[in-house]
């Protein structure tokens, strides 16, 4: 049955590709983003309503209505140096915005019955490699994973209106054009690849037509609730990640790049998202079999660039 889906961050990465699966299988799509100048990326019938993260109120009206929410917002993690006011911009982004979300739908008479709330793999902090880390496993307790506990607690608190609320850790979303696999292999295609740091930090990854999946069963499964890792089932290192863009970019695999000049270049964000990583596993998923299309790294970097642009 045909459902009304609004969605934040529409305009992004995610929210573009999910606006448009929500749409071809028939949904219709209340779509919120602060940048309306961006609605071409969208599907002409979605409806797009302007995101006032203050404004609950605003929010409430454009979302009367609408059986579930999926909240994409949030500034990107890696979009510059985390500088004090990045990181404050960072936060304010995400757990306010996410705050006010859940005050909108108090607001209505009828709230909508489901949220999926986007939340990330650094809710786990910095791991030992060895061990993979699953649903069930504590915070860390650096800046990032702080962000996360404070951003899915935001999130939580629309169980109190009656609401399902299931919470998605996301990991490295691969896309062609967007998100963090072009600057991986901007040094591929210069022909100056390799490496990062050791090499030895995990790489927790998901194709993006794979996390679209995910979010429509979440939407779709009236018993799914609590954290999902949005992840693939192949564990790779940066060295193994490293040589897979080589691989399939026909370029050589040859020069690491040491930890210390990530380190002077992005700060903080270098150790967060450069030089650490996380194991990770989904039991969750794994137990209720839902499948990926691209559960191996080679075929999924091969079906994103061998896309028509």
């Amino acid at each position: 049955m045909p459902q009304r889906i609004a969605v934040t961050g529409a305009t992004g990465l995610i929210g573009t590709a999910l606006c448009h699966a929500l749409i071809a299988r028939g949904d219709s799509v209340v779509a919120f983003s602060r940048n309306p100048s961006q609605r071409n990326r969208l599907p002409a019938t979605v409806t797009v309503a302007p995101w006032l993260p203050h404004d609950a109120r605003a929010t409430a009206a454009a979302l009367h209505g609408c059986d579930a929410i999926v909240n994409l917002v949030g500034a990107s993690i890696a979009g510059t140096r985390w500088t004090d006011r990045y990181k404050d911009i960072l936060w304010q982004s995400r757990v306010p915005a996410t705050a006010n979300l859940v005050a909108a739908c108090a607001l209505l008479d009828t709230p909508p019955q489901t949220l999926i709330s986007s939340s990330g793999s650094g809710y786990y902090g910095f791991r030992n490699h060895t061990f993979p880390v699953t649903e069930d496993s504590p915070a860390g307790d650096d800046y990032l994973a702080g962000l996360c506990v404070a951003w899915e607690s935001a999130a939580i608190a629309a169980e109190q209106l009656g609401m399902r609320v299931a919470i998605v850790r996301t990991s490295v979303v691969l896309d062609a054009r967007e998100g963090a696999l072009p600057l991986m292999a901007l040094p591929f295609r210069l022909w100056v690849g390799g490496r990062v740091g050791s090499g030895t930090q995990p790489i927790a990854w998901i194709h993006r037509d794979d996390l679209v999946s995910l979010m429509l069963y979440l939407i779709d499964q009236p018993t799914a609730r609590g954290a999902y890792n949005a992840v693939a089932p192949e564990c790779v290192d940066n060295a193994m990640f490293s040589a897979a863009i080589a691989h399939t970019l026909h370029r050589p695999n040859w020069l690491p790049v040491p930890a210390f000049v990530l380190r002077l270049v992005f700060g903080e964000m270098a150790d967060a998202l450069l030089l650490n990583g996380q194991t990770m596993q989904s039991d969750r998923l794994a137990a209720a079999e839902v499948g990926y299309r691209y559960g191996s790294l080679i075929p999924a970097l091969q079906n994103l660039w061998e896309r028509p642009a």
